[in-house]
């Protein structure tokens, strides 16, 4: 691919001046003569890396997000705003795509890419240059763009596998960047090595609160690190089980590490804020710091007007539990920038009746609420994320509610009809896109323990001599798989009981019910779906796995009650694991010739237009 954009930049003075990365930026480019001139000072370096930030907000960025990870997925199907979406979407919902999709296309993250090269490559002329860019500010820029770089490319392996790998930037048309792809696997290894090399210089907190969340922040790093490194350990083709199950202990250290500083923070409570927002009864009997959902003192006839864990994290944003999201406002002085992606997507009026271009798929809900824990259906009648994230109908499209509203109120119990709970719609759309968030990285742990407990039983049988453990928070050491598996469930327990303050026994997951390794993935797979449902996890999810076992048979499971009007045709395709990534849009063959298709796509016939619902 030739990465041809030139180096861009911004205007200094209206970025020197914010508070918090807006993403409205716009940017101009500069040929090497102004470059000369240009990178001089500390401005000029923090207002390239502000444009990094910026980039990631851009709607064809949070596009991609949205469609790469949801709409491929079990979770979505088309909603009663599809018909104004155009062919692609419909394409990709239908399972349809070839490389002539829009959505192939991977030129903004290039764009993010090329620009953290060339930090990378100015940055520390400019420190030569400018004795207030101090050696420590240089470390903390290195820092970030090389985080933000590695999280653009981890999309795209995890999108598309093998990708054109650079750390040069593009600074002259003239240049030459036709080159090959090269492996996933090079490519996450070495974006391990260099974000582990600068990691520790990123900061722990910035002085301005909601940049903690809002910029890359140290617990940002150790999320995207135990994210590569649970992708990396996934992976059938390595046979060694040492090695692999090495990188799931990796994953652990780095969620632990997250896990600490959260509990770090909560004793702290440097405002005085935490103490009544954390759950003290979840922290107190599964040792974790969650925002309380619903408190004894908010219930009133089985009626709740405060859902405080959703209307913290998606109303009202940057919560104590994020730990990277990007950055929306209304704010007159930063220009008001909306979420335009989101809006068109998932929904942004004050009817919520008028739905989106995607819906919650069909399946994730039952036609009647259900009272007792099931693996057949995510959500019971008393789990406040039924209806926090999205709205049921008895004829149209489940809409979606996550995101889309700022506040919710939910009806717990055991009603014979899902009732439609009232919630305050967002007029215009100024969510925050979360990246990472706290039980997000609990989960990946989760993951990752049911892989090591299975190491353990089934190739170390002398668990006595195991040395390769990990520490937990509290000091202890897990040596034994049943000691891993029950921190599996303390954690799905935890996450699970947040969101259903009020289910019994028998609404909740039942460790009795959980025997063998199988047992236990399925569940972290289940809570991940039911937490993370929308924000752009599920389809990687399913990779991973795919990943893991070196069969597409539960992607395929899941996806063909998806693919409902072609799903012989649908099976078929699936059976290669090469078919879960996108294709390589049709004008970056024609661009550069070094590049090769992916082969599930190479001989596939070219696009009927047919195949879809209008």
């Amino acid at each position: 691919m030739k990465l041809h954009n030139k180096i861009k930049s911004i205007g200094l003075a209206a970025i020197a001046s914010m508070t918090l990365v807006a993403c409205d930026v716009e940017l101009l480019p500069l040929n090497t003569v102004i470059l000369e001139n240009y990178w001089t000072n500390k401005d000029d370096v923090q207002s390239v890396v502000t444009s990094c930030y910026s980039a990631l907000c851009g709607s064809d960025v949070i596009t991609r997000m949205v469609v790469w990870g949801e709409v491929r997925s079990d979770n979505t199907e088309q909603g009663q705003q599809i018909s104004s979406a155009g062919d692609d979407l419909k394409y990709i919902l239908n399972g349809n795509i070839l490389e002539t999709n829009s959505y192939c296309t991977w030129s903004a993250f290039y764009t993010i890419i090329n620009r953290c090269n060339t930090v990378e490559l100015y940055a520390p002329i400019v420190q030569d240059r400018d004795p207030n860019f101090t050696e420590s500010d240089l470390r903390q820029t290195l820092a970030e763009v090389k985080t933000i770089r590695a999280l653009c490319y981890f999309y795209l392996i995890r999108t598309f596998g093998d990708v054109p790998f650079t750390f040069v930037p593009s600074i002259e048309d003239a240049q030459n960047y036709v080159i090959p792809a090269t492996s996933q696997d090079l490519i996450l290894d070495t974006l391990i090595m260099d974000v582990e090399s600068y990691m520790m210089y990123a900061p722990k907190r910035y002085v301005i609160d909601n940049e903690t969340s809002g910029k890359i922040s140290r617990n940002g790093v150790f999320a995207l690190l135990a994210d590569m490194y649970l992708w990396r350990a996934s992976n059938a083709k390595v046979t060694d089980p040492v090695k692999r199950n090495a990188d799931y202990l990796k994953c652990i250290e780095y969620c632990d590490k997250i896990i600490a500083a959260k509990i770090d923070e909560y004793k702290e409570d440097r405002y005085g804020n935490l103490k009544r927002q954390i759950s003290r009864e979840i922290y107190a009997e599964n040792g974790y710091p969650l925002i309380e959902e619903w408190s004894e003192a908010d219930q009133t006839s089985g009626a709740g007007y405060n859902a405080k864990a959703y209307n913290l994290i998606f109303g009202t944003g940057h919560s104590f539990e994020s730990l990277f999201e990007l950055s929306f406002s209304s704010n007159e002085a930063s220009k008001g920038t909306t979420n335009s992606t989101l809006s068109s997507m998932y929904g942004s009026n004050s009817n919520g009746d008028n739905g989106a271009y995607l819906a919650a798929a069909e399946g994730v809900m039952p036609v009647k609420p259900i009272a007792n824990y099931s693996n057949d259906y995510l959500f019971t009648s008393y789990d406040f994320r039924g209806q926090e994230y999205l709205r049921w109908h008895d004829t149209d499209p489940y809409n979606i509610r996550k995101y889309v509203t700022n506040s919710a109120r939910v009806n717990v119990g055991t009603p014979s009809t899902w009732s439609v709970q009232q919630a305050s719609y967002r007029s215009e759309m100024y969510a925050n896109w979360i990246i990472y968030r706290f039980t997000d990285i609990m989960l990946l742990k989760a993951e990752a323990e049911v892989q090591v407990a299975d190491f353990i039983d089934t190739y170390v049988p002398d668990t006595s001599s195991v040395k390769t453990r990990v520490e937990k928070v509290y000091d202890n050491q897990y040596t034994t798989s049943k000691e891993y598996y029950d921190d599996v469930f303390n954690i799905v327990d935890a996450v699970f009981r947040r969101s259903s303050p009020t289910a019994p026994a028998t609404a909740r997951p039942n460790k009795a019910n959980l025997r063998i390794k199988a047992d236990y993935e399925q569940l972290v797979e289940n809570e991940r779906q039911r937490e993370l449902m929308f924000e752009g996890k599920r389809y990687y999810d399913l990779v991973r796995r795919a990943r893991r076992e070196g069969t597409t048979s539960n992607v395929v499971s899941k996806l063909s009650q998806k693919y409902t009007s072609n799903a012989p045709a649908m099976r078929i395709k699936m059976t290669k694991l090469e078919f879960l990534y996108m294709p390589i849009a049709e004008n970056e063959l024609k661009r550069n010739k070094l590049l090769v298709q992916n082969p599930a796509f190479d001989k596939q016939e070219k696009n009927h237009r047919t195949g879809f619902k209008d």
